[in-house]
């Protein structure tokens, strides 16, 4: 018959059992918990950028692009076609009104001041002909009509004869309509000297007339000329920075042809370029953010250009308020056009993971993990991004993108602090 077990035997069985059972339990977990750590990647926060979700005001705006140009800039052009003798400035100087820019050659432009010249002395010679034709014309008639008027007294008194002579019986009908006849044809003549006399005047000085008329022409034409001359010296037309110069001594250039350009450059505005996209809420008259590095320049966008080129719109902006001492022709910056306001909305710093409205994969930070996030990013500031769905007020937010680098749905974070 068997003995019966005690109680203190069983537990000392059981015991030993534990203690083989146990590490054949422990060890595969332990294993696991391990492995899991040791390929469960790490960031080190230190070396991303991370922002925390807050409530706050948000102006939506518009992403675009700015250049700077000069609020003013005039273009010279050639006056004439020349050669390029001489330049007497180089791009970024300041000049004064007045200040000679180049020096063209103007030979050209001389050869025809020379010919208008000569010219205008020729029609001021037949000028003087007329004058001296008229006054010939003048005094021949003068002296014709005395003789005619002599002749018709002579005339007149022969017939008041013979009409004597004819009622004493001394003379014929005949002879005293001959000589009435005589008188009459005398005068008549008269009449018709003065008469051609008139119209030959008249038509002399109609002559001299258009002879000034076509002097005063060609005096227009002569001062025309020589200012062309004179504009072989290339002028500055006002104060200001010269932006560009031909820069090659003895190159012909065209009539026309652009030489110079001189700009204002106390004042600046942007040469803007936003995607069409946005046409019918980008308007004149908005309220626009001009980024210069750390710097925000307001300005008011004044006109939208009526042209698309590659799916964006040109605008001009007025740069109202803001330091521009460091801004420089033909410099880059980013614009943002305000195109609404937004009170008490959740939002994230902006930074470089923003790229538009819509689904975005972001890591949220909860003690030693960030969890991977799908959240829905709204409209953006220069500041602020809109938070519309995926996150709280307070979540901590790694907001360098790393999502196309990490694909785990947690990641253990750590800190060099």
């Amino acid at each position: 018959m068997d003995k019966p077990v005690s109680k203190a035997h069983r537990r000392k069985t059981r015991l030993k059992q534990l203690r083989i059972i146990l590490p054949v339990i422990l060890i595969p977990i332990l294993v696991l918990i391990l492995l899991k750590n040791l390929l469960t990647p790490s960031i080190n926060l230190d070396k991303v950028v991370t922002g925390t979700v807050d409530k706050g005001n948000l102006e939506i705006t518009v992403q675009g692009s700015g250049i700077v140009i000069p609020n003013y800039e005039e273009i010279i052009t050639s006056p004439f076609r020349a050669n390029v003798v001489r330049i007497m400035k180089t791009p970024g100087v300041r000049v004064e009104t007045g200040d000679t820019l180049l020096v063209l050659n103007n030979e050209l432009a001389m050869n025809e001041l020379d010919k208008l010249n000569n010219e205008l002395q020729l029609k001021e010679i037949q000028k003087e002909k007329l004058k001296i034709q008229i006054n010939e014309a003048l005094q021949n008639f003068k002296i014709g009509r005395q003789i005619k008027e002599i002749r018709i007294e002579n005339l007149k008194s022969a017939y008041d004869a013979e009409v004597y002579l004819h009622k004493i019986g001394g003379s014929t009908p005949d002879v005293v309509k001959k000589t009435k006849t005589e008188w009459d044809i005398a005068r008549l003549e008269l009449e018709q000297a003065i008469y051609n006399h008139d119209n030959q005047i008249n038509t002399q000085k109609a002559g001299v007339r258009e002879l000034e008329t076509e002097m005063l022409i060609h005096k227009g034409l002569i001062a025309k000329a020589r200012n062309l001359v004179n504009q072989a010296y290339v002028k500055s037309p006002f104060a200001g920075s010269l932006s560009s110069i031909i820069n090659q001594p003895g190159i012909m250039i065209s009539e026309g042809q652009e030489i110079a350009r001189v700009a204002d450059l106390s004042r600046y505005k942007i040469k803007g370029n936003v995607s069409n996209s946005w046409a019918g809420k980008v308007l004149t008259g908005q309220s626009v953010l001009i980024k210069d590095r750390d710097l925000i320049l307001k300005g008011t966008l004044e006109n939208i250009m009526p042209s698309v080129s590659e799916g964006m719109m040109e605008c001009q902006i007025r740069i109202d308020d803001g330091d521009i001492s460091n801004l420089r022709p033909n410099q880059q910056l980013e614009i943002r056009v305000v195109v609404s306001f937004r009170d008490e909305v959740l939002r994230l710093p902006n930074g470089t993971y923003y790229k538009d409205h819509g689904n975005k994969v972001m890591y949220v930070i909860r003690g030693n993990k960030a969890y991977r996030t799908n959240v829905v990013l709204g409209e953006a500031s220069f500041d602020y991004v809109e938070v519309v769905s995926g996150l709280e007020k307070g979540d901590q937010v790694i907001l360098t993108d790393i999502s196309e680098k990490e694909k785990k749905e947690e990641i253990k974070v750590t800190s060099d602090k």
